[in-house]
């Protein structure tokens, strides 16, 4: 049965992601290929200067369905647990889309910087409606910094 729900929730965040991306499209398509900042976040503008070095529009608007649709996916759906059990659905949502983290190694550090930041590496309950909340803003704080 566990497996079921994986798989629905996996069908899931994959359909989120597709359907939120095919809406960012537009965002790529006249868009300067240069991402700015107003964050004074040092992680997040981190993460923005990598990206900006990535010159592949097609890898760019994958990276940013895969961290939207994962903030969209946590904002309405009714996931609960521990946080340490979501990046194992995640990782199988990249896969689906063919996603390598080693790709760009130095984009994915600096995204793994900020995930520490924010204290991703350390499980956490999800509970409440705010714990999910909060656990979605990780990601939409991902993707706008990618918009």
């Amino acid at each position: 049965m566990k497996d079921l729900k994986d798989k629905i929730i996996l069908a899931l965040m994959v359909t989120v992601a597709f359907l939120f991306g095919n809406n960012a499209t537009t965002l790529f398509k006249d868009a300067p290929k240069t991402v700015f900042v107003s964050s004074d976040t040092p992680q997040l503008t981190k993460v923005a200067e990598e990206f900006n070095k990535i010159e592949s529009a097609l890898d760019k608007l994958l990276i940013y369905k895969l961290f939207a649709g994962a903030g969209e996916y946590l904002s309405v759906s009714d996931f609960s647990g521990n946080t340490s059990q979501f990046d194992p659905l995640l990782g199988k949502v990249q896969s689906s889309y063919g996603w390598k983290r080693e790709k760009y190694s130095a984009f994915t550090d600096a995204v793994s910087a900020y995930l520490v930041s924010v204290g991703y590496d350390v499980p956490k309950q999800i509970a409440t409606e705010a714990d999910r909340q909060a656990f979605s803003k990780i990601f939409k704080d991902l993707a706008k910094v990618l918009e």
